[in-house]
């Protein structure tokens, strides 16, 4: 028993280190409640709720508040959710480009950072009007109330109190929620939607400043990674955005160094956009503090396209075979010598020839005698050979008068 209580806990806590990536994210979701959901899908006829829970402990030399009223909460319904998690994007976020599909897909701290800023943006150059707003109370909620099930960005402006500005940082919260926090403030999402939440709570991250401290110098540097720049433009264009909505377009050149930077107050997030016109160079964008770095890298040439090969000749007809010409008949070839055979009417074989006929051809009927051959032989067979007949025939007659 002991082995398979370590082993619940070893699987336990598996389970709570592999979802606490979640819960780093910017903008992490909780959720009120404790509800089952059958097989794992999404009770899509369930009502769902969306709230925001703003405070603010001790930072530093910065005083705690606690729970934060006066908020402003805007939220924007950016995909629609499936009965089984997977999200669909509307327009005009659609045309981003995001890699947005399950709530895996949102796990990568990269990929959840390009979302909010793309996002942002989609919102300020299109004016686009929020889903749904609200403002917290004392307590700390902006509570929205009833809202459809999908993918929300959200933003909040931010307050000054005391000579402090409090930011709260945009954020992605998904209605229903997938999380289950316990007591101990541990994430039990055990990868379905069994235990969905439909009482949602985001609690965005958070920063604060002090307004009497000097503005904060921001800059971008432009980089380029190429072999020694000869297709790069004179200049590029950058369009700034301040918390999402566009601020200015600067532009970059060698005479100010391909750098531009500007004095701002504290407790403002600024992103840039290239206008990028020459499509020999790949812009990537980073970030490092105040700092936002533009790299240009120079596309490698696309290889030139062999030449289709010539199409082969047809080859020509053969050509129909010649009539072979008709065999010619040979010469009768003359006898040797030019003299006939002589005839063999008085000698031995002409005589055999008389008494049983015509000689057949292996006896050598018409052929002249060979040098060396013997031919007495042959008449006393032939002679034997009807003494032998003759006395077969008086034996047989014999036997049958007796």
């Amino acid at each position: 028993m002991k082995i398979f209580s370590k082993l619940k806990k070893l699987i336990l806590g598996a389970t709570v280190i592999s979802m606490s990536a979640l819960l780093a994210l910017p903008g992490a979701t909780v959720n009120a409640g404790s509800d089952n959901n059958g097989p794992g899908l999404i009770d899509m006829n369930r009502e769902t709720t969306l709230s925001v829970y703003y405070y603010f402990d001790t930072v530093g030399d910065i005083p705690g508040y606690g729970e934060m009223d006066g908020v402003n909460t805007k939220v924007y319904k950016i995909a629609s959710i499936s009965e089984n998690g997977e999200f669909t994007l509307l327009p005009p976020y659609d045309s981003l480009g995001l890699e947005v599909s399950d709530m895996r897909s949102l796990a990568n701290q990269e990929k959840w950072d390009t979302i909010i800023t793309e996002a942002g943006k989609c919102v300020a150059q299109n004016n686009i009007q929020p889903s749904y707003q609200g403002t917290s109370g004392n307590d700390g909620f902006t509570r929205l109330g009833k809202v459809d099930k999908g993918l929300y960005y959200g933003v909040s402006d931010p307050l000054v109190k005391e000579g402090i500005q409090y930011k709260y940082f945009d954020f992605l919260s998904v209605v229903p929620g997938p999380s289950s926090i316990d007591e101990n403030g541990n994430n039990l999402w055990d990868g379905t939607w069994t235990n969905a939440q439909y009482d949602v709570i985001a609690i965005p991250k958070r920063a604060a400043n002090r307004l009497e401290e000097d503005p904060e110098v921001f800059a971008i540097h432009k980089q380029w990674v190429d072999d020694g720049g000869e297709d790069r433009p004179d200049s590029i264009k950058v369009k700034i955005f301040c918390d999402g909505a566009y601020a200015e377009t600067v532009e970059l050149s060698n005479e100010n160094n391909w750098k531009y930077s500007w004095n701002y107050e504290k407790g403002h997030t600024f992103t840039v956009e290239e206008e990028n016109d020459n499509t020999g160079y790949t812009p990537t964008i980073s970030q490092n503090e105040n700092t936002i770095v533009i790299v240009n890298t120079k596309k490698p040439k696309r290889p030139d396209q062999p030449n289709e090969p010539e199409k082969p000749n047809k080859p020509n007809k053969p050509g129909k075979p010649s009539k072979p010409n008709e065999p010619v008949t040979p010469d009768t070839v003359d006898s040797p010598g030019g003299s006939t055979p002589p005839d063999d009417g008085g000698s031995v074989l002409g005589a055999i020839r008389k008494f049983v006929g015509e000689l057949p051809e292996v006896l050598g009927a018409r052929r002249l005698p060979q040098t060396g051959q013997l031919w007495w032989p042959i008449p006393v067979l032939a002679i034997m050979g009807i003494i032998l007949i003759v006395l077969g025939f008086r034996n047989e007659r014999r036997r049958k008068n007796d």
